[in-house]
């Protein structure tokens, strides 16, 4: 789905459509239906804050996911903090685990000699929980790091 398209159904699959969303936004619905599918001559266009502002309150992130994918990247969704694990031999072992998912999904896929569609994604998605697992880990150790300034001084 390329990025128009996303913002146009992230709008209008709100519940009420375009209006109840445009209320929220502080702008009518005319120029919020604008924004997302311009007619023909017209300059209007969806900016970047009210982008984000839509996808923070629809939940709905068809916008970012497209415009990454655009860009040849794909989007990992980070762990939230208060339910990873708290001691740095927790945050090895979950990273170790998330690398066997890795393997382990590599090699199925590889078991045939082809990669199916399922196979696929799969791969993307225990790709995606390892790089959060790395991800969660090194932000563990950037707080131990900013921990260990503030008691010494902040050397």
């Amino acid at each position: 789905m390329n990025i128009d398209d996303a913002a146009y159904h992230t709008v209008h699959d709100y519940p009420g459509g375009a209006a109840a969303l445009a209320v929220r936004l502080g702008k009518s619905a005319t120029s919020l239906s604008h924004e997302v599918k311009p007619p023909a001559g017209s300059s209007a266009k969806l900016g970047l804050r009210d982008a984000q502002r839509i996808m923070g309150m629809t939940a709905d992130l068809r916008i970012l996911h497209a415009q990454a994918a655009e860009l040849g990247h794909y989007l990992v969704p980070l762990p939230a903090l208060d339910h990873a694990p708290s001691g740095s031999a927790d945050q090895l072992a979950t990273l170790a685990r998330e690398f066997g998912d890795v393997i382990g999904a590599v090699g199925m896929a590889l078991a045939d000699g082809r990669v199916t569609d399922n196979e696929l994604r799969k791969l993307e998605r225990q790709w995606g929980e390892l790089v959060s697992a790395g991800e969660h880990m090194l932000g563990y150790f950037n707080q131990l790091n900013r921990d260990g300034k503030s008691q010494r001084g902040g050397a």
